[in-house]
């Protein structure tokens, strides 16, 4: 009996635009270009602080969320130039919410077949008290996960 692959057609590549984001990269590419695949390319926006905080300082946080937006639309594009290949079809999402949430919504809206993420490779309290997004999402996940360290 012959043994069956699992294709790839849509793989999610998540970047905060760090240099540790941009090493995953590479495997995505080399997976995206082995199966013909489209890569989608997710950054999310976590929520910084709550209107409440910005009430007494007469700050619009509706300007600061519209300036994020407008920064991060420009970065992802700017990454996605210094990191990626014209020959690969991608799409570009940018979320607002905490990020895996976020990361579970797209997997489930593109209906993704395999999330490739870097880990920072954080320890100490911070891991014991948070824990890692790459560690959510692999625990949570209903799709292959590549972490790249």
């Amino acid at each position: 009996m012959p043994v069956k692959y699992h294709q790839y057609k849509k793989i999610l590549l998540t970047t905060d635009f760090s240099e540790i984001s941009a090493r995953a990269v590479i495997h995505a590419i080399s997976i995206v270009k082995k199966y013909k695949s489209k890569l989608y390319i997710l950054h999310v926006l976590e929520p910084i602080l709550s209107p409440a905080e910005y009430s007494w300082a007469g700050i619009q946080i509706d300007d600061i969320e519209a300036n994020r937006q407008e920064y991060a639309e420009k970065k992802l594009m700017e990454w996605c130039e210094t990191h990626l290949p014209e020959d690969i079809a991608t799409r570009l999402l940018i979320r607002k919410g905490t990020a895996i949430f976020e990361i579970l919504s797209a997997i489930k809206e593109h209906e993704i077949d395999l999330v490739v993420v870097a880990t920072h490779g954080h320890s100490g309290l911070s891991q014991v008290f948070f824990g890692s997004t790459t560690e959510k999402i692999l625990k949570r996940s209903p799709v292959p996960v590549l972490a790249v360290r």
